[in-house]
C-alpha cells in the first residue's frame, strides 16, 4: 500500500542549532499517513491510518521517493 507521510510537514527554519554529531531526535512510535493507493480498495486516496512507524519502508526510484506499508501492520483508521 502506497502512503504519504502528509502530517510530517516542517516549516523551514531561519535558523541553525549546533547539536552533537550522535543526536537523534525523539520520534513517536506510531504515525498517521494519508493514504496514497491501496491495490485492495480498501482504502480510499487521503483516507487516514495509523501504523507503527518502524514498518513504513521508503524507496527511491530515479528522482521519486515512494513510502509503502504493508496492510497488516495497519492499526487503525481515523475517521471523521
Amino acid at each position: 500500500m502506497l502512503v504519504e507521510l502528509s502530517f510530517d510537514k516542517e516549516e523551514p527554519k531561519d535558523f541553525v542549532i549546533d547539536l552533537p554529531e550522535d543526536y537523534r531526535p525523539a520520534t513517536s512510535p506510531y504515525k498517521a499517513v494519508s493514504v496514497v493507493d491501496d491495490p485492495d480498495g480498501e482504502y480510499k486516496h487521503g483516507d487516514v491510518i495509523v501504523l507503527p512507524t518502524h514498518v513504513i519502508r521508503e524507496i527511491e526510484l530515479v528522482d521519486n521517493t515512494f513510502h509503502l506499508v504493508e496492510r497488516n501492520h495497519i492499526m487503525a483508521a481515523v475517521r471523521a
